[in-house]
């Protein structure tokens, strides 16, 4: 039997071997439902890791550009069309 200690904002923390037994990880899902008396009971198995996306990955790297991200997909844009006007007119 764990004791587990709820924080003042209604966490808690699984012990380490509960996590282990149950390959319990970051991220993962438990579902809880109370019981007929008053059981509370937890179930692992729910896995919904979120794996780092392109987002993540690059989040603050155009921090320090002197414009906006808006500004920077822009001059992106405009850029294209003026290549793509180049090339129709080479045909």
């Amino acid at each position: 039997m764990y004791t587990i200690v709820v924080s003042s904002k209604g966490q808690v923390v699984i012990p380490a071997e509960i996590r282990k037994k149950f390959n319990i990880e970051e991220g993962d899902l438990l579902s809880a439902h109370i019981e007929e008396g008053g059981r509370l009971v937890l179930k692992a198995g729910l896995k919904k890791r979120v794996k780092e996306g392109a987002v993540e990955k690059t989040a603050g790297l155009l921090s320090d550009m002197e414009m906006t991200g808006l500004e920077y997909v822009e001059n992106i844009r405009s850029g294209s069309g003026r290549r793509l006007n180049e090339l129709e007119n080479r045909c």
